[in-house]
């Protein structure tokens, strides 16, 4: 028992044991005061933060809520305009097959019919039906024009 007293007289008075396995109460309240130090600062880093923090006014709502509205406005004209775009080329496309068609048509009854016409049948009609004579080298008059396009004619071609 005297040991016990000795042990607790010593704990009480300078708050450490000497011995071999004896617990350290000193480590403990350091780690609790670094503890305590660190929530300490967090706060103050919290309020600074909240100090900082730039205040939500309601014109700055409204400006916020109004970008967001010029923008998503833009977003969609931009899909329709692309969604149109691409429509017209599509358009395109089917009309430059339909006229690439619709030609070779032409090119085929154009052939056909130029291979129905004959040119000596219609002289031959031409001569003995309608009484027409073939034209001489005298009657045949060749004038320069002066466009290279096509000539409206409003009168005769006057003789040389």
């Amino acid at each position: 028992m005297n040991k016990d007293r000795l042990y607790n007289t010593n704990l009480r008075n300078t708050g450490y044991i000497d011995g071999n396995a004896v617990r350290a109460l000193e480590p403990q309240r350091k780690e609790r005061i670094k503890t305590e130090k660190r929530v300490k600062t967090e706060k103050r880093e919290q309020v600074a933060t909240r100090e900082n923090a730039l205040p939500m006014s309601a014109p700055y709502v409204f400006f916020l809520i109004a970008v967001t509205c010029i923008c998503i406005v833009m977003c969609v004209t931009y899909l329709n305009i692309q969604s149109n775009i691409r429509a017209t080329r599509d358009n395109i496309s089917q009309l430059r097959t339909n006229i690439s068609t619709v030609q070779t048509e032409n090119n085929a009854l154009s052939y056909a019919i130029n291979s129905y016409v004959d040119v000596n049948h219609i002289c031959k009609v031409a001569k003995s039906k309608l009484g027409m004579k073939q034209a001489s080298d005298n009657q045949i008059i060749t004038y320069k024009s002066s466009d290279s396009g096509y000539t409206l004619q409003y009168g005769d071609i006057p003789n040389k």
